[in-house]
């Protein structure tokens, strides 16, 4: 055998080997994408004809055994249809949930939640029948489906009564973000407050290891006016700490800033606070700049509060903008800047009436941005809404308008 005949041998088997490698590596990557559909993808006019081929394709791998009822393909059929046919989707979920397959029941649910305006046809919002499928998931004791009903009421339907029992339903199932939230509610909202309910919902989630609950737990006994427990909201803080909710550093500072512990000390306080902004939480940060600002518990440094409060501001935390704003307006520890002022206060929380207020004046009097009167107005009407006091002044002064707040000042 000659040295070329040889050599052709190899080379031809070596190019077999190559064919068959790029043969099964095509292979296998249809495979992978037949079986890792982009469910966001929008499928035009262009290769419909193939598109359509090649979900008929995947259709017959779960057809058979769906329409002999295995749950399980009928799941996997209909994720198949998602985007593709809304129609066939919907139906074989519902082929499925009614077998009992939570996974399709709960997909079912949240299209008619959510909707989606991507599927062809597009699948519409119908709120009563995402209950009403949602309750088969109820049924069998899930919390998470009883989250979503309480949401659809509160939002939706702006029920908060009927929201609050679906709420209270997920927290006896459980669910420990639930019962967080019945604490809260029972400490907060003034038509329900009710200081047993709160301290029971929240002792049900801290006995599960919240330190949220631990932190509610503190707030409950540390500001109710009427059976405030300073030992107790301060154990319960040291609680929350261990349990990782770092914002307890901050109301610790604020018990010994305020005296509710031992005797008011500014050092410790400061401590607190900065425990506070080294574990990340931004009111811990504020607070501090607060303290460098007015000297208390540490060298006054209006350099060094700006540059904790940038930090802050930079994780887009409202407080802090509306402060970092005012250092600008007023030229506190930096130069005095009205554009960069209204920057700030713009990045505020919309609900700040503090910075709703202020941007009024930068509006009225043109400080940093065009004079323009009309917006100033609305701004000061928003900040008075939410009984902001100098919004309601601005008005009576500026445009000889008069609000009434709700309550008495």
């Amino acid at each position: 055998m000659d040295i070329n005949t040889i050599m052709f041998m190899i080379f031809g088997g070596i190019g077999v080997i190559m064919a068959a490698g790029v043969i099964a590596f095509i292979v296998i990557t249809v495979v992978k994408v037949s079986s890792g559909i982009n469910k966001n993808a929008s499928y035009g006019k262009v290769g419909a004809d193939n598109t359509d081929k090649f979900y008929e394709q995947r259709a017959k791998e779960f057809l058979k055994a769906a329409e002999e009822g295995d749950a399980d393909a009928q799941f996997a059929l209909a994720e198949i249809y998602e985007f593709h046919e809304s129609g066939k989707y919907l139906y074989w979920l519902e082929k499925a949930s009614l077998q009992g397959h939570a996974e399709a029941t709960r997909a079912l649910a949240e299209a008619y939640d959510y909707g989606n305006e991507s599927a062809v046809p597009p699948i519409e919002e119908d709120r009563e029948k995402a209950i009403e499928i949602y309750t088969r998931l109820v049924d069998k004791g899930d919390a998470d489906a009883m989250k979503k009903i309480s949401l659809i009421y509160a939002v939706n339907y702006e029920d908060d009564e009927k929201a609050r029992e679906w709420v209270q339903k997920a927290a006896e199932a459980g669910d420990i973000e639930s019962m967080e939230e019945l604490g809260n509610d029972y400490r907060l909202i003034g038509d329900i407050a009710d200081f047993d309910k709160s301290e029971y919902w929240y002792r049900k989630a801290a006995d599960l290891g919240s330190g949220d609950a631990m932190k509610g737990l503190g707030d409950l006994y540390c500001y109710d006016e009427n059976r405030h427990d300073y030992i107790q909201a301060e154990n319960w803080y040291k609680k929350a700490v261990a349990a990782k909710n770092y914002f307890a550093y901050v109301r610790l500072g604020d018990m010994v800033k305020d005296g509710k512990i031992t005797q008011s000390d500014a050092s410790a306080a400061y401590a607190y606070y900065t425990k506070a902004a080294e574990k990340g939480e931004n009111q811990g940060k504020v607070k501090m700049a607060e303290c460098l600002f007015d000297g208390y518990g540490v060298d006054r440094d209006e350099g060094e509060a700006v540059a904790i409060l940038k930090e802050a501001a930079n994780g887009g935390y409202s407080e802090a903008n509306y402060k970092l704003g005012m250092c600008y307006f007023d030229g506190t520890g930096v130069a005095q800047d009205y554009k960069t002022a209204v920057d700030h206060f713009t990045k505020c929380n919309k609900y700040d009436d503090e910075a709703l207020n202020k941007l009024g004046e930068c509006y009225y009097f043109g400080y940093g941005v065009k004079a323009d009167k009309e917006k100033a107005h609305d701004l000061w009407h928003k900040a008075a809404e939410m009984e902001c006091e100098d919004a309601v002044e601005n008005l009576k002064i500026y445009f000889y308008e008069t609000v009434e707040l709700c309550d008495s000042h």
